[in-house]
């Protein structure tokens, strides 16, 4: 049996005053077991070293010396300057495992898929609650998605050149901020009758810090809002990492939870009487919540241990709210007229 030829592959990232963290990204891509044909790193307005780090790792540094454009059009003219089969896009804060690129090639190989994207570890650098959470979720949500992928994931993932070309790249006019352009990316690759895979194996770091207030406008302004508009415009299907069914239903439960209580305050002052029924009924459905989410919690508390798992839980109880509300106001928005399709 004849060996496939092995694929070229750059790796592309996006770029601004990274000097903080782009030293550990270079340094993890010098020391893939699988070395890439190119390096390209698209400096977006950079006014630090950055520059100066990624050309001494080697790299071809392209550079936008205007404001910055975002890592959606930087990925976009770095794929066009690139000459490789594959392109493997990696943000400047991220740590690259040393197999990561050959099992992304491979599992691509094997099931004869055009992209495939990898995962966040479980050991964060960042030890702030918030950015433990944050990142850990996202672990989890990749480490227990299906292999068939309906999205795509740009902080590690693997594309074909030529398809990613021929696609037009990231929409970066509908996602001038960095925000979701990822996803939609995957929508069109899989409208367009190709495979994309689901490599938990590959795994990489991530050095970003969350504080409280990043975490939550990341997740309503640049990720449920406009995933909120996509489904909403029919423009792609509901992928299936995030709004399952059972996503649903721990939405619903969340939003009762938070009702009753408010209930509860409400009929301490006009009801009193109400109060004790209103207290079992709301126990319940936080009871039915946390059985719903027993696996992700006591995966927090091994990682976390206790006291810092009830903080990480107590964000997911409200990621469970506002995600849902987010979509009913964008869709009572697009019901209404408030908004057109695309804005």
């Amino acid at each position: 049996m004849t060996t496939p030829a092995r694929p070229t592959v750059a790796v592309i990232i996006p770029a601004y005053n990274a000097i903080a963290t782009l030293p550990g990204c270079l340094d993890a891509i010098g020391a893939m077991q699988w070395r890439p044909d190119e390096l390209i790193l698209f400096s977006d307005g950079s006014t630090d070293a950055t520059d100066d780090l990624a050309r001494t790792a080697g790299a071809t540094v392209i550079r936008n010396d205007g404001k910055p454009k975002g890592p959606g059009h930087g990925r976009n003219e770095a794929a066009k300057a690139a000459r490789s089969d594959l392109l493997l896009f990696v943000d400047a804060d991220v740590v690259i495992s040393p197999t990561a690129l050959e099992l992304l090639v491979a599992d691509m190989h094997t099931h004869g898929a055009k992209a495939a994207f990898g995962s966040y570890d479980d050991a964060p650098w960042s030890q702030r609650v918030t950015s433990l959470y944050a990142n850990l979720r996202h672990h989890y949500v990749h480490q227990h998605a299906k292999r068939e992928a309906k999205t795509f994931w740009s902080g590690l993932g693997l594309i074909d050149r030529e398809l990613f070309l021929s696609l037009g790249g990231f929409d970066v006019e509908m996602f001038r901020h960095p925000s979701i352009e990822d996803i939609e990316l995957g929508a069109r690759v899989i409208t367009a009758g190709h495979r994309i895979r689901m490599v938990p194996e590959a795994l990489c770091k991530h050095w970003k810090d969350w504080s409280l207030w990043r975490v939550w406008h990341t997740d309503v302004v640049r990720r449920a809002a406009p995933w909120s508009r996509l489904i909403v415009d029919g423009k792609t299907g509901e992928a299936d990492l995030n709004i399952a069914q059972v996503e649903r239903v721990k939405s619903l439960l969340a939003l009762l939870v938070v009702t009753g209580l408010l209930g509860m305050g409400l009929a301490g002052v006009a009801l009193p009487r109400a109060v004790a029924p209103m207290g079992a009924l709301t126990a319940l459905m936080a009871l039915l919540y946390i059985w719903l989410n027993r696996d992700f919690f006591g995966f927090l508390v091994r990682k976390l241990g206790f006291v810092r798992s009830l903080g990480a839980m107590a964000m997911h109880l409200c990621y469970h709210i506002y995600a849902p509300v987010t979509f009913v106001l964008i869709a009572l928005q697009t019901r209404l007229g408030f908004r057109k399709q695309g804005k």
